[in-house]
C-alpha cells in the first residue's frame, strides 16, 4: 500500500517553475531516497506534502488519506526533520520535546527520552539557540521519533552530523524500518542513499527523472574512462561498450561483457589514449549518467 502518493504535482513561484507535474509513490516499509543537486525541487516538494506550501495543482496523499484535509490526523502519525531547523531559541530543549510530546496527545516516556537523547548526546538543558547547527538538527530528530511515527520524513537530515552521530541514526532509521515505519530520505548524498535506501528518485530542476530499485543495481556493469586527445569510441562500441558521456579529451562508457575480451582490446589501444580508469558502476556514475544525459536532451 502506497503510503505516499503525488499525482501531476507542481509548485510555480512567480515565473519559476520549481516543481512540474511530478507523480510519485513510495510504498509502506520502504526506505526510499529522493535525490537531486541543490534547488532541484526536493525540499519544495517535501513543503507540499506537509501542506506547510500549498501545491498549485496535482494531488496529495499520506498514509491513504488526502491531503490536505487529512492534515492533523496525518501530522500525529509522520515524523519530520526539516533541512534547516528552527524552534523558538530562548526555549530549553526539554520544553521543545514537551511540545512535541504534547502535539502528539503523549505523556513523557522517560525511557524512550532519556533514551534517544543519551543516543544523540542531547543536553536537555540547554537553550535551542545556544545550540550547533549538529546539535539543533538532533534535537529535531529525537521530536521526530519520540512518537513511533508510521512515516518518518527526513530533509538533509545529516547536515550537521558527525559521523557518530549519523552512523547511529542510520542504525535507528534502520531498525525503525524493520518495525514496520517507511523512511523517505532527501539528501545529495549519494553514498548514504546508496548504502541505506531500497528505491530512489531522482529530480532536476522541478521534474521527476527517473526511480531506481538500488537492490537490482547491476555490479557486473563497469564504467570505463578513456581520457585523450583522439579515443577510439568506435572500437570500444564494437565489443559492445556503450558510451555514455563524451567531450573533448574523455570518454566514458559502460561494459558488462567478458573483462578478458576488454583487457585484450584496451591493451591492443594503448596508443589511442593517455589514461583510463575502470569502476564497477554504482549510484553516482548513475545520477552522473542520467543528470548529463537530461542535459543532452535540452541542448
Amino acid at each position: 500500500m502506497p503510503v505516499i502518493e503525488l499525482d501531476h504535482v507542481s509548485k510555480s513561484f512567480g515565473k519559476f517553475i520549481a516543481v512540474k507535474d511530478l507523480s510519485l509513490q513510495v510504498e509502506k516499509g520502504a526506505f526510499f531516497g529522493f535525490i537531486g543537486p541543490n534547488g532541484a525541487g526536493k525540499s519544495t516538494t517535501i513543503h507540499m506534502l506537509l501542506d506547510f506550501i500549498k501545491r498549485d495543482g496535482g494531488s496529495i496523499r499520506l498514509l491513504g488519506m488526502e491531503m490536505p484535509s487529512a492534515n492533523v490526523e496525518v501530522k500525529k502519525r509522520i515524523g519530520y526533520v526539516p533541512g534547516d531547523v528552527r524552534f523558538y531559541p530562548q526555549l530549553r530543549v526539554e520544553d521543545i520535546i514537551q511540545c512535541s510530546l504534547d502535539f502528539h496527545g503523549l505523556k513523557e516516556n522517560q525511557t524512550e527520552t532519556a533514551g534517544l537523547c543519551e543516543i544523540f548526546q542531547v543536553d536537555r538543558r540547554k537553550k535551542f539557540g545556544d545550540l550547533s547547527l549538529g546539535n539543533k538538527k538532533k534535537v529535531a530528530i529525537v521530536c521526530a521519533l519520540l512518537h513511533n511515527p508510521e512515516l518518518l520524513i527526513l530533509d538533509e537530515p545529516t547536515n550537521g552530523l558527525d559521523p557518530l552521530m549519523h552512523a547511529r541514526l542510520f542504525r535507528l532509521l534502520k531498525e525503525k524500518q524493520g518495525q514496520g515505519a517507511t523512511v523517505f530520505l532527501s539528501s545529495h548524498n549519494l553514498k548514504e542513499v546508496e548504502d541505506y535506501c531500497s528505491k530512489a528518485a531522482f529530480i532536476k530542476d522541478g521534474r521527476l527523472i527517473g526511480v531506481e530499485d538500488l537492490t537490482k543495481v547491476n555490479k557486473k556493469f563497469k564504467v570505463i574512462i578513456l581520457k585523450g586527445p583522439s579515443l577510439p569510441v568506435d572500437r570500444m562500441a564494437a565489443i559492445g561498450a556503450k558510451c555514455i558521456f563524451e567531450k573533448e579529451g574523455e570518454a566514458r562508457f559502460l561494459y558488462e561483457k567478458d573483462l578478458a575480451k576488454l583487457f585484450s582490446v584496451l591493451s591492443e589501444m594503448t596508443h589511442e589514449f593517455e589514461d583510463v580508469a575502470i569502476t564497477n558502476r554504482d549510484l553516482e556514475e548513475q545520477f552522473m549518467s542520467m543528470y548529463e544525459n537530461q542535459e543532452g536532451n535540452r541542448l
